[in-house]
């Protein structure tokens, strides 16, 4: 619970301020935004228990378990992560959930790195990180074991801790 309400409070306080700075009603946000979906919302769509939010994007939170750079070059730079959290289920029992987010262009080269510093700087993302993140689920894949996850175009990334 401790983990979750830095990631809840950011995207009440961004939606406080679009309203304040940008007039933008309650409809309108929910027009373009889903804020009720989740990492579990996700996995149940990828199983075929839910479906996905058409059109409309996502505020999601987690954390970093997986860091793949698709392409290095900093110009056309694409990476793939995998963004998991879980839940106890009773007192002996863990269920995780997990998605995939691609991210891609140069404004996300130094964000993460294809080869982690030692001494990361400010606003770095690498395995472990927690982040929230704004995109915009695409479409079921599946991983090289075969699970199915939803892949969600990222647009922008922050790390919460």
């Amino acid at each position: 619970m401790r983990r979750i309400l830095p990631a809840v409070l950011a995207g009440v306080l961004c939606a406080a301020a679009a309203h304040t700075a940008f007039g933008l009603s309650r409809a309108d946000f929910e027009r373009v935004v889903d804020f009720s979906i989740t990492l579990k919302d996700l996995a149940a769509a990828a199983d075929g228990r839910e479906t996905l939010p058409a059109g409309k994007l996502v505020v999601i939170n987690g954390t970093v378990s997986d860091v793949n750079v698709i392409n290095k070059d900093e110009a056309s730079f694409r990476v793939r992560i995998e963004l998991i959290t879980g839940e106890w289920i009773g007192t002996e029992d863990v269920k995780s959930y997990s998605c995939y987010v691609d991210f891609t262009g140069s404004e996300y080269f130094r964000i993460f790195p294809a080869r982690p510093p030692r001494t990361p700087e400010p606003g770095t993302i690498s395995i472990n990180s927690r982040v929230i993140i704004v995109g915009r689920p695409l479409e079921v894949t599946k991983t090289p074991m075969g699970d199915k996850r939803i892949l969600v175009e990222g647009m922008f990334v922050r790390a919460v801790e």
